[in-house]
């Protein structure tokens, strides 16, 4: 179970399928993805959001091998970002700063 966490400035979220719909939003952009080249494809689909959440990030949660967050500005809280933790400590993949689908997890 991923816990809620709270700083002075933010709120961490478990991740949920609802957030999909704000990344998809937010990651299709080549500023983001072009560090992401080699894991995300391009042009981003429609539901690269969605399906990413679905198939790979929500599944990995439900069996404890990743902790995953959207990061949320108390100022601001309907724009997020993302956060994660691997129990695999060798899996290296990046997190783009404002949505991670694809694969994008640090």
């Amino acid at each position: 179970m991923t816990p809620l966490l709270e700083t002075s400035r933010l709120f961490l979220q478990p991740l949920e399928l609802a957030d999909a719909e704000q990344v998809q939003r937010l990651f299709p952009h080549w500023q983001i993805v072009r560090y992401l080249a080699s894991v995300v494809p391009w042009p981003y689909p429609p539901d690269g959001a969605r399906q990413f959440f679905r198939d790979v990030a929500l599944p990995a949660v439900e069996r404890g091998d990743e902790w995953i967050w959207t990061l949320r500005l108390k100022t601001d809280p309907v724009g997020s970002s993302a956060a994660s933790a691997s129990r695999d400590r060798t899996r290296r993949t990046a997190d783009s700063g404002s949505a991670f689908p694809g694969t994008g997890r640090d």
